[in-house]
């Protein structure tokens, strides 16, 4: 039998750290190689069902709606990200538009959870606190028919009026009785300017209960949403198209915008269009436009501010609000 020493006992501790250490490495490369191949089936689950660009279509669904005069930044890049729990990552930046050009103003920030109630979908700005111009006030109380006031900003065209001619700018307004939104085009048609977002009314307060603020005799609903230009998509969300918001149009727009609705009605979870896209009431609006046809108080338009300051002698125009203004870039 071999006497044991310290050069023995060397050799041995040796060995073992060489051997251990070779196993370790092992179950580390199996491990990086499962984690590997998990996420590469995650990532062709994901794109195989499309799902990343079925949440940025909507989402951007849900912004027309909901959101006046924003828009994705159409040579922004979109960036997506699946971790390992599932969570589909999406941002993509947006714009203002104000005269004929858009601004940069911040990007949305998608996270689709496993479970849509811990999903967010989040707008950061680059300048959030910003009071927000588009404030639109009912024109009657949708209950008893009492006609309603509006409180605008006084000094909205006194300011119009110092402004240099060569400058652009965006204005949302109420008006003082529901307009069919043909009916308010026709009534702007005399203007050089472009109208890019309608309030509508979609039964609050009569048909279903919602949030609403205001003072005296008017009356500022919580959560509204407007008629813009309609966005379709295909069945793989692969190509979008919009449609502009004018009287050619309209019809088009009214029809892909019920749509819309009936998709996510149909083919998705309340939890997915109220809690991630943030689309209440979306089935008792979606009944009452039907039933009703479409009702606007308002708009948000863009144009120069000469233009802008003409609406000033509209009768049916009030509450007016001045937002962003740019340099001339009107043809």
């Amino acid at each position: 039998m071999t006497d044991w020493n310290k050069d023995r006992e060397k050799k041995i501790m040796t060995r073992y750290r060489f051997t251990l250490t070779i196993r370790v490495i092992r179950v580390l490369a199996a491990c990086l190689l499962l984690f590997w191949v998990y996420m590469m089936a995650v990532n062709i689950i994901s794109d195989a069902n499309h799902s990343e660009r079925k949440h940025t279509f909507y989402s951007k669904v849900a912004m027309d709606w909901k959101q006046p005069n924003l828009h994705e930044d159409f040579g922004g890049m979109t960036t997506k990200e699946v971790t390992p729990f599932m969570t589909q990552k999406i941002s993509y930046p947006i714009t203002r538009k104000v005269g004929r050009e858009y601004q940069a103003v911040g990007e949305v920030q998608l996270e689709k959870r496993l479970f849509n109630t811990y999903s967010t979908l989040n707008i950061q700005r680059f300048e959030p606190n910003t009071e927000s111009i588009y404030r639109f006030y009912l024109p009657e109380n949708p209950n008893s028919g009492t006609k309603l006031s509006g409180q605008g900003n006084p000094n909205v065209w006194s300011a119009l009026d110092k402004i240099h001619e060569g400058t652009v700018g965006e204005m949302s307004f109420s008006t003082k009785s529901f307009m069919e939104p043909e009916e308010l085009l026709e009534l702007l048609k005399p203007y050089d300017l472009e109208v890019l977002w309608m309030p509508l009314y979609t039964g609050e307060l009569k048909e279903f209960k919602t949030g609403y603020g205001g003072g005296g005799d008017s009356i500022e609903l919580s959560s509204i949403y407007g008629l813009t230009g309609g966005r379709e998509a295909g069945d793989d969300y692969m190509s979008e198209s919009k449609l502009s918001l004018t009287e050619e149009f309209m019809d088009e727009n009214k029809a892909i915008m019920l749509k819309q609705m009936e998709n996510l009605l149909k083919n998705e979870s309340q939890s997915y269009y109220e809690n991630f896209l943030g689309l209440d009431h979306l089935e008792e609006r979606h009944n009452y436009l039907k039933e009703n046809d479409f009702s606007v108080y308002g708009a948000v338009v863009t144009g120069p501010v000469k233009e802008l300051l003409k609406l000033k002698e509209e009768e049916q125009i009030r509450g007016a609000r001045l937002g962003e203004l740019d340099y001339w870039n009107w043809e």
